[in-house]
């Protein structure tokens, strides 16, 4: 008989015992086919000795399988014994046990009649299953407990991590508010007598027209940077497609102190020709200075370490990207279209900054990011790089009265052939005005000379086709971008005032009073009831897409936004005025009273009750410009008769300032008070009335006394009273930076 080591060796003898070579291939065979399914490295040289299977054997279950011959005398009682000793058949209560195998079914061994497996034993009470799993019952529990620490891990730590890595209000659910009409019944805002305010979607749309065609001098066309909905939308579309299907990621800024990143399109120029450029600019909002995830680490070392150093105590944290888009509502609604097309959007890329928990290198995989996407503005400069090429002179009187060139028709490179003349400061000066005065209603508080942009349009005057020259006049466009510091809730009163940039500019542009073309664009806007419904509306709906909105910040804000504006109104009341006037006025805040009026009214005395007030009563019971209470409607009513007065409350006649007396009175500026001369046709035509019917001397304030019952039916609307008053906040302590 040829030993196992034989066997191993491929010897091909056989002995007395076997004399056909075909037994000892089976049992080769054999071997190999319960080594491939036990998956065990079996050592065939150790077959020949019974010690070694015996020693090898760390356990029952362990052993490898166990051969028999059925031969008799095949094996002696010794080896029979360690044979016994060292199988691993155990009893078992499942019967669907991990990798169990029953040889005895196998197909391709029972065709071998001469190899044989020893069977296990059956038992009546249990059935005896070979067992594969090699690892002992204390290794076992040791793999469930990881296996348990593993599942734990996954479905409590590792949420539990993300959620205290995560802003607190990525988790809140947004609740849809009621929308609640945004109606002015008293506004602190006076018209004009010549310049009458705006009154409905016609007349806004009339003005933008008036103002296009008088600065071009041609016919109404859309501003450069104009946008509509729907051309947004098809842009950002495009953009989502590049950066998820065909890969093409934002870049990240440098410069700058929170993460932002520049958005590129394709667009194809000749077939294999395809070019990338900048459509956008996108700002998340976790990844600005205050946010989690901003990528900027010396801003995080400063926030984390230097926390009384950081920041700007008057606006909310991570609010900047709700800035961005409410400046760009605000710049259309004052029709300067200075600011690029600034939306609130989602996106998601691999080189956005993600938390460890979140970073996946498929796109898909990632969470959308909310932030501001500003269309990206072509052909600008900045304004610092732009001055140092083209310096403003601070004498105008030297310069040349006009800026026109004649150039071959040819001629591309034409910036580097601008020079100012008094034409071309006199068109910056106007353009200029538009971003002084958002910024001041506004209240930015970084706008310096690297956040706004400066560009020149060369408008053809005349061609001579005889000599191929043109004539060419430029234009200055600013463009306003990097507002996302704006709109605080209050007025700065802590370190720092933050100046606006421009005040820094020569005093030949910046000293100058507002010009009349600027006062006739927005004085017709800002005094107007229904311009301020419609913008207060629009802001709002920009503000609640924030997670973490809140109605008293809200109010707040809107106080200052409206202080600022009144100060706007009251200098551009002043032909003398500009804007460093602008900037030297006391700040003020306009607080929205809320009350409840009815819809319509058709009882005498509570349109009396509305038209009173308590400020206009005489000693004697009469009020200035109504009916005196208690007489009848048919008695002689003398018409209201007030005397106008351009002079702004702050700024008292004939001041003196220097050597110069300020004017007391302009024609052209003279007030009017709307709201008298709607109460004195009330009384007039409350005269009317036949006799016998009695008015009620009742006040506003004792009509609520008396009805407050009835304040609460569904006749009742929500109106806004403004109320001025002046803030009481300290000045800062460093007022130039």
């Amino acid at each position: 008989m040829p030993s196992a080591k034989d066997v191993a060796n491929g010897s091909d003898k056989t002995d007395e015992t076997n004399p056909e070579g075909t037994d000892h291939d089976s049992k080769r065979a054999t071997f190999d086919r319960i080594r491939d399914i036990s998956h065990k490295s079996l050592e065939i040289d150790d077959l020949d000795s019974p010690q070694a299977l015996r020693s090898s054997s760390v356990s029952p279950r362990t052993q490898p399988i166990l051969l028999t011959r059925e031969r008799e005398g095949s094996i002696s009682s010794q080896d029979s014994d360690s044979h016994v000793l060292a199988q691993s058949w155990h009893p078992t209560s499942n019967p669907k046990a991990k990798l169990n195998v029953d040889l005895r079914y196998d197909p391709d061994i029972l065709k071998n009649k001469s190899a044989s497996i020893a069977a296990p034993p059956s038992d009546e009470h249990a059935k005896l299953q070979r067992s594969v799993s090699q690892p002992t019952s204390v290794r076992r529990a040791s793999d469930n407990s990881i296996s348990n620490f593993n599942k734990f891990t996954k479905n409590y730590i590792i949420p539990a991590a993300k959620w205290a890595y995560s802003p607190i209000s990525g988790n809140k659910t947004k609740k849809e508010k009621e929308f609640i009409e945004y109606h002015i019944e008293y506004s602190v805002f006076r018209p004009l007598r010549h310049l009458k305010p705006v009154r409905s979607a016609k007349d806004f749309i009339i003005h933008w027209r008036k103002i296009v065609e008088d600065e071009t001098g041609a016919p109404f066309d859309y501003p450069e940077n104009y946008y509509s909905g729907t051309e947004f939308n098809n842009l950002l579309n495009n953009v989502i497609d590049l950066i998820e299907i065909d890969g093409l990621y934002p870049q990240r800024i440098a410069a700058g102190s929170s993460g932002s990143y520049f958005i590129e399109n394709k667009k194809t120029i000749a077939p294999g020709n395809v070019k990338i450029y900048k459509v956008g600019v996108f700002k998340p909002k976790d990844e600005e200075p205050y946010g989690p995830l901003s990528p900027k680490w010396t801003k995080w070392l400063h926030r984390t370490f230097f926390p009384c150093f950081f920041g700007r105590s008057c606006l909310i944290p991570n609010l900047g990207y709700i800035s961005e888009a409410a400046a760009c509502v605000l710049d259309r609604q004052l029709l300067s279209y200075i600011v690029p097309f600034t939306d609130v959007v989602y996106l998601r890329s691999p080189t956005f900054y993600y938390s460890y928990w979140n970073s996946a290198s498929n796109v898909s995989k990632l969470p959308k990011k909310i932030g501001s996407f500003q269309v990206f503005l072509n052909g600008y400069s900045e304004a610092i790089s732009w001055f140092r090429q083209h310096p403003i002179p601070n004498d105008v009187s030297i310069l040349p009265l006009s800026s026109e060139i004649t150039v071959p028709k040819d001629s591309t490179d034409l910036d580097s052939k601008f020079v100012w003349s008094q034409s071309s400061i006199r068109q910056f000066q106007e353009e200029l005005e538009k971003l002084v005065i958002l910024d001041y209603i506004m209240r930015n508080t970084d706008r310096g000379l690297d956040n706004w942009m400066i560009k020149i349009n060369w408008k053809v005057i005349s061609e001579d086709e005889e000599k191929k020259t043109k004539s060419l006049r430029p234009f200055v466009k600013i463009g306003a971008i990097d507002s996302g510091l704006a709109f605080p809730w209050k007025q700065p009163d802590e370190w720092r005032s933050f100046p606006f940039g421009w005040l820094f500019l020569p005093l030949s542009v910046i000293g100058q009073p507002f010009s009349l073309r600027t006062r006739n664009h927005y004085l017709p806007l800002l005094t107007s009831k229904y311009w301020w419904e419609q913008t207060v509306t629009k802001l709002r709906k920009v503000f609640e897409m924030d997670n973490d909105f809140k109605e008293r910040m809200w109010l707040k804000q809107l106080a200052v936004i409206k202080g600022q504006a009144f100060n706007v109104v009251e200098i551009l009341k002043l032909s003398y005025a500009g804007p460093l006037e602008l900037t030297r006025r006391e700040n003020l805040e306009i607080i929205d009273d809320i009350t409840y009026l009815p819809d319509s009214n058709t009882n005498d005395s509570l349109l009396r009750a509305m038209q009173s007030s308590v400020f206009e009563i005489t000693p004697n019971g009469a009020s200035n410009g109504y009916t005196p209470y208690g007489k009848s409607s048919d008695e002689e009513v003398s018409p209201v008769t007030t005397k106008a007065d351009d002079r702004t409350p702050l700024l008292p006649a004939g001041q003196i300032v220097g050597k110069t007396k300020l004017p007391i009175s302009r024609n052209y500026l003279d007030s009017i008070d709307e709201t008298r001369n709607e109460l004195a046709a009330s009384s007039e035509a409350a005269a009317d009335i036949s006799n016998g019917n009695k008015i009620d001397s009742l006040n506003g304030f004792e009509y609520n006394l008396k009805h407050c019952d009835s304040l609460h039916n569904s006749g009742i609307q929500r109106v806004v009273i403004e109320r001025l008053v002046k803030t009481t906040n300290s000045p800062p302590v460093f007022t130039w930076c």
